[in-house]
């Protein structure tokens, strides 16, 4: 046990970011989860961009993620090992910025992920700036 738990500090597995919205993986590195049909998260963030994981085929969601198609991947999938799990949005660098379980009411607005994606990503393409 202190082995593994030395390893993970070594290795920045501990490490958490302080980022808003409460879900136990928000601001942690992403685990690579198993997905159906689709092989497995980690090969899905090759390509060095954002990745929003609709894992209930939400078209809400993946209507709020259009607006960031030029920076940020949407890949509808279905994860066993979580069924829990809604939806992550996964940084370029692998921590999570957003999640929510199913359940969570207004997925897009309270839970936070209407503010996530203009945090990291910035505007929405085609959205109108104040000025």
């Amino acid at each position: 046990m202190g082995t593994t738990y030395l390893t993970a500090r070594l290795n920045g597995g501990e490490a958490r970011y302080k980022l808003p919205g409460g879900h136990p993986l928000t601001g942690r590195s992403t685990p690579d989860l198993e997905l159906t049909d689709d092989g497995r998260l980690a090969d899905h963030l090759h390509g060095g961009r954002a990745l929003l994981l609709d894992l209930t085929d939400d078209p809400e969601l993946r209507a709020l993620a259009a607006g960031y198609a030029d920076r940020v991947d949407t890949l509808t999938a279905d994860c066993p090992s979580r069924p829990e799990l809604a939806a992550v949005l996964v940084r370029p660098d692998g921590f999570t910025a957003w999640a929510a379980d199913v359940g969570a009411q207004a997925l897009t607005s309270t839970a936070g992920l209407a503010e996530a994606p203009e945090k990291w990503f910035g505007v929405p393409a085609g959205a109108v700036t104040p000025g």
